[in-house]
């Protein structure tokens, strides 16, 4: 621990040391070698330091550590299994509190919260790794998270050192590319925000395994998913109060001192540091006249624009939307230019009996709408607290007028369930800068935008109805990308295409009749600029996304190549907190638990794929989905110490044979939207999820010890995590065939070493 300390400090002492010097641009030129053999003199001097004060602390340090270990040990019997419900609820919760935390504060995180959780995987399993130590440090959990909170903080504070995307295959999302330095830079920061954070959670792993070997392995385990069921649903309440982080580890600091409240010096400590991590957490430097919002899905800071007065909101850091008025007459040569773009799509057909406005923000295109004469406008906006603020601050009021429907549901949802038929469905501005879930790399406005998504929206049109999608195409083979979806909904014909020259926003527009002409005078008279040529061009470049493949924002269908630099970083740090604490790993006749992780975070990320897209991607149903994946899981141990299952070969074969199902049906297009469709989505999702706990549970009583096997169990995560950006290319259907060939090495694994376990106490004896 003390290593690993260490090495954390050092670089986090670089980092912070650079800051100030910091250039963008970077060069490497002899001043700047210079410079950086300084900085790191400067490093390797405060890290002196960090070990000094170390040294000093190492005494208490490693007496509360054994003392916490034994009071686990010689605690009541009788509190044991609330006690190993308590610690798992503690680990799940406490993962998705730092999850949703860290893309909040460093918006590179927004997009890749995988890196995060993965994180937090190999600090569980390198605890239940370690579970038997004589010494759990719980102690330095809120230190940790302290030290994590601030430095953190302090890089944010940079605008722009960190607001870069190292992946070339995903520059279409909107952030810019950076220098060598600067990638570099970002790299070391990633180092640390792994390394700190798996072992913040290193402790907590070892609370949970410690825990479980009081009890029997089936009894631990269903117990330990009980736990992480309540996590759960802990973050979803949590979630459905928008509270802000403060209160979310509030609660991971409270249930962290239940555990050392029969020792005074441990539980005054914990106090003191918890304190001093809330006061770090509450204290936040941005502006403090924009208010902080925690949506169920993103922190949203919302102030004022300086040219106009009024709202203007911010994502994970970045600019996201304004309100506009309108509505008057004097309006300025810019503000003209912005009308013409939102009235743009009304004017170009008629009549407006019905209107659908997908992403409706803070209200600008249904104001649009109601100005046009719409007679009802369906406004749909998935986030409540984006659409709050439009009903609180839009001057021309269009959420309060009665002829506004405001629809708080995710938009392929609403648009595949809906019986309503529209003359109008407009796609604002609509993008995110959230994921899909915490265990996969698909932003959640992807599902918008594939071929099914839109064919779904044309469906939904009257007979002469007209689709306007406006997107801000910030690279040509994203414009041909759109075009080229349009156009295979549209039975082949070439959507109009208008650069409207607001936020470098093209607007796209085809119609539901074959033989509609648009009044191409419009164009002309708002002096935008038509682009249909240009994207018809075929020299242009470009894949169509798909439910299958829905990586909007990558311009073409090409390995991610780049992500192999992540995917390696997070080998080599996770090989490297092994090899620190090498002498305690989990037994290499364990490998079938690794090989059932990968399988199961697999089949996880699809269940929750699809589940989404049959029955929303909403927060709520996303939580509700991991909920029921955990429920499966206990169903299965539940099912195993039932029905006394000793051979796990028929969980197996049913295993494969659901899989087997699920591919072939995920192939064919799925199921109907209807309630039969729905249940069998769920029956046919479910069934692997189900299957699979009873695999895990019956080969759980028959192994070694319960910390042991969760270790490798959680280390096999990992692997299946990094495995699941394959996706990027293969498509989603592969995670299928994935989750298949880990559950066969995992059957193979087993069948061989419970052979070799067989013939060894044999050969012993003779």
């Amino acid at each position: 621990m003390m290593r690993i300390l260490l090495l954390v400090g050092f670089v986090s002492f670089l980092i912070l040391i650079t800051l100030p010097l910091a250039e963008p641009a970077g060069s490497w030129s002899a001043m700047f070698l210079l410079k950086g053999v300084l900085l790191a003199g400067g490093a390797i001097v405060a890290t002196v330091g960090l070990y000094f004060l170390l040294s000093k602390l190492e005494p208490f340090l490693d007496d509360d550590a054994r003392r916490e270990a034994a009071f686990l040990d010689s605690s009541d019997p009788k509190y044991v299994d609330v006690a190993i419900v308590l610690a798992a609820a503690l680990s799940l919760f406490m993962e998705l509190a730092v999850i949703r935390w860290q893309s909040s504060v460093l918006e590179f995180l927004a997009f890749y919260k995988n890196f995060s959780l993965l994180a937090c995987f190999a600090g569980l399993g390198l605890g239940y790794a370690l579970a038997n130590r004589s010494r759990i440090p719980l102690i330095l959990v809120a230190p940790l998270l302290a030290w994590q909170f601030l430095f953190m903080m302090i890089t944010r504070a940079v605008p722009r050192l960190f607001r870069i995307i190292p992946f070339r295959e995903q520059l279409n999302m909107g952030i810019e590319s950076g220098s060598v330095t600067r990638t570099i830079a970002l790299y070391l920061l990633l180092t640390v925000i792994f390394l700190i954070t798996a072992i913040s959670f290193l402790p907590v792993g070892q609370l949970c395994g410690r825990l479980m070997e009081r009890r029997t392995k089936l009894r631990s385990y269903g117990l330990n998913l009980l736990g992480s069921l309540f996590g759960v649903l802990m973050m979803l309440a949590a979630s459905f109060l928008w509270t802000p982080p403060l209160v979310w580890f509030a609660l991971c600091f409270l249930t962290i001192l239940a555990f050392q409240v029969r020792r005074p010096a441990s539980l005054f400590t914990g106090i003191a540091c918890s304190l001093v991590a809330a006061i770090i957490l509450a204290w936040w430097p941005v502006d403090r006249l924009w208010a902080r919002v925690y949506s169920p899905y993103q922190l949203l800071e919302i102030g004022t624009s300086h040219d106009t007065g009024l709202t203007s909101i911010r994502a994970a850091g970045l600019y996201y939307q304004r309100i506009h008025n309108l509505s008057g007459q004097n309006l300025t040569g810019r503000e003209w230019l912005v009308r013409e773009y939102y009235d743009f799509a009304y004017k170009m057909h008629s009549p407006l009996n019905d209107v659908a406005v997908v992403g409706a923000g803070t209200g600008n295109d249904v104001a649009a709408a109601l100005r046009a004469g719409a007679g009802r406008v369906d406004a749909i906006e998935i986030d409540p607290a984006i659409m709050l603020a439009g009903k609180m601050n839009h001057p021309e009021r269009p959420y309060d007028n009665p002829r506004t429907s405001a629809i708080n549901n995710d938009a392929r949802s609403f648009l595949r369930n809906t019986s309503q038929k529209y003359d109008l469905i407009v796609y604002g501005l609509l993008d995110s800068h959230t994921l899909l879930s915490q265990g996969s790399s698909v932003r959640l406005d992807s599902f918008v935008y594939t071929v099914e998504g839109l064919r779904e929206a044309r469906n939904r049109l009257k007979p002469d109805g007209v689709l306007s999608l406006s997107f801000a195409v910030i690279s040509d083979a994203l414009g041909r990308k759109i075009y080229l979806m349009l156009q295979q909904v549209f039975d082949g014909r070439s959507p109009l295409c208008v650069r409207a020259g607001y936020d470098g926003s093209v607007i796209f527009l085809e119609s539901n009749d074959p033989n509609a002409t648009f009044p191409m005078q419009v164009v002309a008279d708002s002096g935008f600029e038509s682009r249909t040529a240009f994207y018809a061009n075929p020299a242009l470049l470009a894949d169509v996304s798909t439910d299958d493949w829905p990586f909007f924002y990558m311009p073409l269908r090409v390995y991610p190549a780049s992500y192999l630099v992540m995917v390696f970083q997070i080998l080599i740090l996770s090989l490297l907190l092994g090899w620190n604490f090498f002498g305690e790993t989990p037994q290499f006749s364990h490998l079938s638990f690794f090989f059932l992780g990968a399988g199961f975070m697999l089949i996880e990320t699809k269940g929750i794929t699809e589940m989404g897209l049959t029955f929303g991607n909403t927060w709520q149903v996303i939580g509700i989905v991991i909920a029921g994946i955990l429920t499966m899981a206990f169903l299965g141990n539940w099912a195993v110490g039932w029905l006394k299952i000793k051979r796990p070969m028929v969980p197996y074969l049913l295993l494969w044979a659901a899989l087997a199902i699920g591919w072939m049906v995920a192939r064919s297009g799925g199921f109907g939207s209807t309630s039969v469709g729905r249940l069998e989505t769920a029956i046919v999702l479910t069934c692997p999820l189900f299957f699979s706990g009873i695999v895990f549970s019956t080969l759980l009583s028959s192994r070694g010890s319960v910390s042991g096997l969760m270790a490798m169990n959680l280390l096999g995560a990992i692997c299946g995590g990094l495995l699941e950006y394959n996706s990027m290319y293969f498509g989603f259907r592969w995670l299928y065939l994935a989750a298949m060939g880990c559950y066969l090495l995992a059957f193979v694994s087993d069948l061989v070493f419970a052979r070799r376990e067989v013939a060894e106490p044999a050969t012993a004896r003779a």
